[in-house]
């Protein structure tokens, strides 16, 4: 009975998480966070470490584990404290802001005294000072993410770190999430694709509209195909050595969580077959299926780069 319950439970969690739109609109108003609480986040976070790199996937199955497992080789980084394999601090946003809402409204005379962000950048401080605890103070922290959601929001929340935004062809990514997830159906999963990716879409050209630094673009399927130069660009990127970085230890990088490899995805990690690519596997769909994703997700998939018209 507890295990039947347990796989409801988890049935529960990931039906919840693939009609959620919370935190994925795109035309959010500007926010702002006070000078007090910026001060305060600073403080909390301390000024020891230097900016983390925080890996936010477009979704799962978008290859955070393999762009994490490359990053981690860098000796300046220092990966996952705590054994937190997954950070979804971001996703709390809103859930921040209802928090500040009731905080200020239990007390009307303060309403007007805070910046609307400002419990998100004092808990994103908080988050941070916590990771950095074991983390040796010539280190930078490594964590990641497999969710866009409220990334358009990420510097309220974390102000001094950097970013590097993970995609994925959604066709792939659709495949491989249905073989994960068996009780998924596939028009679900194109839509949190397309969500996730219209917030892809539309931080990246916040950020490049502002001329932000300190964050990196990086399609997956790029750094399967050349990791030596993904890590190149993202030591660039992140003000890391590249010099420092043992180049010679990424073919031995095993798999973990492959739908390919395993037929019921055991997280452990495997022996990388050579020459393994897990691209391209969306062409023996039915035609069907690949007007359903044309029409769901087909103008996100052009604008991400992966297809240059809808003839496929």
């Amino acid at each position: 009975m507890a295990g039947t319950n347990e796989r409801l439970n988890d049935l529960k969690k990931y039906l919840a998480y693939f009609f959620e739109t919370d935190g994925f609109t795109t035309d959010n108003g500007v926010q702002t966070i006070s000078q007090v609480a910026l001060e305060a986040a600073r403080q909390a976070r301390g000024n020891v470490y230097g900016p983390a790199v925080m890996v936010h996937g477009i979704m799962p199955r978008s290859g955070t584990v393999y762009i994490g497992e490359l990053l981690r080789r860098h000796p300046d980084l220092y990966a996952y404290p705590h054994q937190l394999w997954e950070v979804p601090a971001l996703q709390l946003t809103g859930q921040l802001r209802r928090l500040q809402d009731h905080f200020l409204r239990g007390y009307k005379p303060n309403l007007g005294k805070l910046g609307d962000d400002d419990f998100v950048a004092v808990f994103g401080a908080s988050i941070m000072a916590y990771l950095h605890q074991p983390v040796p103070s010539e280190k930078r922290l490594l964590i990641k993410m497999p969710s866009v959601q409220y990334l358009n929001n990420f510097y309220s929340m974390f102000p001094f770190e950097n970013l590097l935004i993970l995609v994925r062809d959604g066709r792939d990514l659709v495949h491989s999430t249905l073989r994960t997830w068996k009780r998924l159906n596939f028009v679900q999963v194109c839509l949190r694709w397309n969500r996730s990716a219209r917030i892809v879409l539309k931080t990246r050209k916040m950020l490049q509209d502002n001329g932000c630094e300190g964050y990196l673009f990086v399609r997956y399927e790029d750094a399967l195909r050349d990791a030596q130069g993904f890590v190149t660009d993202a030591c660039k990127s992140f003000g890391l050595d590249a010099g420092r970085y043992p180049f010679d230890s990424i073919d031995s990088i095993k798999v973990i969580g492959s739908s390919k490899l395993e037929h019921n995805v055991t997280w452990q990690f495997i022996k990388r077959p050579k020459n393994f690519a897990p691209v391209g596997y969306w062409e023996n769909w039915s035609a069907l299926r690949k007007t359903i994703f044309k029409a769901i997700a087909g103008r996100s998939l052009v604008e991400l780069g992966y297809s240059e018209d809808l003839n496929w």
